[in-house]
């Protein structure tokens, strides 16, 4: 049985919703020393934390990101070397490099780790548009341009088209300064870089599909061009966006189903 270890650090998905521990993770949740949640590198809907207190049945501790990081990082890690600690994560855990450094580090120093999926943002964005999972190229993200123009998002959109596959764009997430960035602020960035190259890669006829609050009561997704994305109103934050590739004919019905694809 797995939960016979008296000691290891256990990381937990909780899907996008905050409730979608699996059973083994309720178990896991339930029968740990300490339960954590990492309240760093998502969001979650508002009152999830308190949802899943009382799912799980006790408290569980909201962690920032000091706690994760540097020093955090490794008390925590110390704390899992006597007691079963599990740190639950909103999506997959592994989705966000925090969590695998962490992990990393128990490793290092002799911790035990164990390892719970859930649902991530990556495995459900094919469901919410009928985009197939299939013809996804690499992933990037849109950062603030606190230290300048960042193109790896416009490379990403860029080398995926040549090859047919679609772009799924993360958008930054900064929970610690409240600020998360809406898809038309990632557009004008996009837009900005393209100013700049002039490759040809965006421009407002441009199709997107924009997902917002991924598997939340209040998920929207969203097919249009770019120039009109950049004044719809997508509601509030946590957003994605993905550029499609070559459609086959199934993507684009679904598209027209899912996500209100307007031909």
């Amino acid at each position: 049985m797995r939960w016979l270890q008296l000691a290891e650090l256990i990381f937990v998905g909780v899907g996008l919703t905050g409730l979608g521990l699996t059973i083994e993770g309720l178990r896991a949740a339930r029968e740990a020393d300490e339960v954590f949640a990492d309240s760093y590198t998502s969001l979650l809907p508002e009152g999830s934390l308190e949802q899943l207190e009382e799912v799980i049945g006790r408290s569980v501790k909201p962690l920032s990101r000091g706690d994760l990081e540097g020093e955090g990082a490794l008390k925590l890690v110390e704390l899992a070397r006597d007691k079963r600690v599990a740190l639950l994560v909103a999506g997959d855990p592994f989705i966000a490099t925090t969590h695998v450094a962490l992990r990393v580090e128990a490793f290092k120093r002799g911790v035990k780790t164990s390892y719970i999926p859930s649902a991530s943002i990556q495995s459900v964005i094919p469901g919410l548009t009928g985009l197939s999972s299939y013809k996804f190229g690499r992933s990037a993200t849109v950062v603030y341009p606190d230290k300048g123009l960042n193109h790896a998002a416009y490379e990403a959109v860029r080398d995926n088209q040549l090859r047919g596959l679609h772009t799924l764009l993360y958008l930054d997430l900064e929970v610690e300064r409240s600020r998360a960035m809406t898809i038309s602020q990632a557009l004008q960035l996009l837009l900005e870089v393209e100013e700049e190259r002039r490759e040809g890669v965006i421009d407002g006829e441009k199709l997107v599909v924009g997902v917002a609050r991924a598997c939340w009561p209040s998920c929207l997704v969203k097919a249009l061009r770019v120039r009109e994305a950049l004044s719809f109103d997508f509601g509030p934050p946590p957003h994605v966006l993905v550029f499609p590739g070559s459609l086959h004919f199934m993507e684009v019905e679904a598209l027209k189903t899912l996500a209100s694809l307007e031909v």
